[in-house]
Formats: structure tokens, sequence, C-alpha cells
């Protein structure tokens, strides 16, 4: 019995050993969709007979081998639900501006309501509105951030500002400053900008650590963020999932113009912009890590040129 010898009487039959040794496998557990037990020992185990089961009555034969094999714990039966979203909603990781229409399907445990899983599926096309995105990467940066904030408010343009958590804590007041901008978004772009191993490579623990404790900072500035952009538009599976965990959604961009590289000039900025934007663009650049001189210089030529194109400018939407 489970590796240990046992004397039974000639001709004993399963149920006599079950009764005579005290043979009592485990039963398994009805759970809920979360695993938390909902009654416990509902399905009987078995005993097996040389790895079978075999019936009560059956007499064992001497060198039988006897496995106490525990029930199955089962998790309750669940229902699924469907709900058209026909307004759509939009993509993780986002590139571009836009809602796809699709629905909802939500499971849900029979017995405890609770969710297992809550899921968005798309069903047609995206519906890209005539607008465009002007995001600022790697602030809040002592004077720079602060001058691109009064353009913003002089020429009445909304962005959206991914700010990096550690100056967050440092520059509360930046952060303040571009929470008071009417029509500019404060959102998470990591505690450290961390590009080597690039970010969507990193260990699950750092990418959790990197979006949380900056959602915490921003959170304690009264900023309830809900988008992340991953340091260098590093992304995977994983930064999803664990992005999703945390209440935020990733969003990338479609245009870049190198404002960070070496030799960038205002002249060279705007034309990479307006050369490449159209409906549904989301504009990247920079407001720290480095002298952003060219970015400033350029910022009022792009507001005029995307909106001489006929284009609204737009923040993100959650």
């Amino acid at each position: 019995v489970d590796g240990s010898a046992r004397q039974l009487a000639a001709g004993s039959t399963l149920a006599d050993a079950v009764a005579s040794l005290g043979l009592h496998p485990r039963a398994g557990d009805l759970v809920d969709v979360t695993g938390v037990t909902l009654r416990p020992g509902v399905y009987p185990g078995t005993v097996l007979v040389d790895g079978a089961a075999v019936a009560a009555n059956d007499r064992l034969r001497s060198g039988d081998r006897l496995r106490l094999q525990a029930g199955p714990d089962r998790t309750e039966p669940v229902t699924v639900r469907r709900v058209p979203v026909s307004g759509g909603e939009p993509a993780d990781p986002e590139y571009y501006l836009g809602r796809v229409p699709g629905e909802e399907v939500t499971v849900q445990g029979k017995i405890s309501g609770k969710v297992a899983s809550s899921a968005f599926h798309a069903t047609g096309a995206a519906i890209v509105p005539h607008a465009v995105a002007l995001t600022f990467d790697d602030g809040p940066w002592p004077g720079q951030t602060m001058r691109i904030l009064a353009i913003l408010r002089r020429l009445h343009a909304p962005a959206t500002f991914f700010v990096v958590g550690d100056l967050a804590e440092h520059f509360p007041q930046l952060i303040a400053a571009e929470r008071r901008t009417p029509g500019v978004l404060v959102e998470d772009h990591s505690w450290t900008h961390p590009l080597v191993p690039p970010f969507g490579e990193q260990r699950p623990k750092t990418v959790r650590f990197q979006i949380a404790r900056t959602l915490q900072t921003l959170t304690a500035e009264s900023v309830h963020a809900t988008l992340f952009r991953p340091p260098g538009g590093g992304w995977s599976d994983t930064v999803v999932a664990i992005a999703s965990s945390l209440g935020v959604r990733l969003v990338l961009w479609s245009v870049d113009p190198r404002d960070w590289a070496a030799g960038a000039t205002a002249k060279g900025v705007a034309h990479s912009v307006l050369t490449h934007v159209h409906a549904g663009s989301i504009v990247i650049m920079h407001d720290g890590g480095g002298d952003r001189t060219a970015t400033i210089g350029a910022l009022p030529r792009i507001i005029h040129g995307i909106r001489h194109r006929g284009l609204r400018l737009v923040t993100i939407e959650p």
C-alpha cells in the first residue's frame, strides 16, 4: 500500500482492505474560478489496484500494489458573457490613435459570481480620428519642461507627458505644473528608464517595479496614470500583461523625429514631424534626457503645421 507491505487474510476484497487497513484517500474540493475552496471534500479519492480502478468486491491477490489516489479538485462551472463595444477600444500596445469595434468577453463563476477573466476582442477595422497626439518623454526636466508647457498654453495645444518616476519624485513642482496646464496628461514612463537589456527582456519582477513605483509616485502627486510607455519602446507579451494587471495600457508612437540625436536642429525636427504626420499619428518628442533646445524651437512650427493640415491635436485616451 503506497510502497509499504501490509498483510491481509487470504481471499480479502478491496472493500475488506479499505476497512481493515483504514485506506482513506483525500477527497477533492470544489473551488471557485480564483482557486478558493467552495465545498471541501466533495469528490472522493480512489484506491487503485496495480494502477487500475477495480470494483469493491474484487478479491486481492498476494503482491497486489495498492495506491491511494486523491480525488480531483474541480473548478466551478462558468458563464461567458459577450457585450458588444460599438465605440471600440484602443489597441494595446497602441502605435496609432483610433478605436477598434469589438466585444467585451467576461467569464464568471456560475456559483461564486467571481470574474475569472475579462478581455476585449476586436471585430472590425479601426476608426481613426482626424487628429494627432503630441507626446513628450524623459522628463520632468528643469527649465525645459516649463518652456514646453508655456508653448502649449500659449497655443492651446494638448499633449501627453510620459514621465520618469525618479525625476518626478525629485521635481514634484514640475509634475504639479504639468497637472495644472489645461489639456496636459501625465503618464508613466518607468522609474529609472532602463535600456539594457531592452525593456521587453527585463525580468518580470523588474518590469513590475519600474511601472508600479512610478504609479505610486504619481498618485502621491494627485495624478492617476492609465498609460505606460516602455523605455526605448521595448515590450513583450509579459510587459503588456504586467502593465494590464497594474491598470495601465502601453502606448508607443508612429512618428519619431529623433529630436534626441546629436546635431538635431529645430528646423530638422519640425520637417521630420510634418513630413510624416497624418490622421491618427502619435508623435514622440522629449522634454528631458538632455539638451532639448531643438525640440523647443520646433514645437510652435509643428503645432501650426499640424493644424494647417486640418488635423486636431488631442491627448491619448485612457
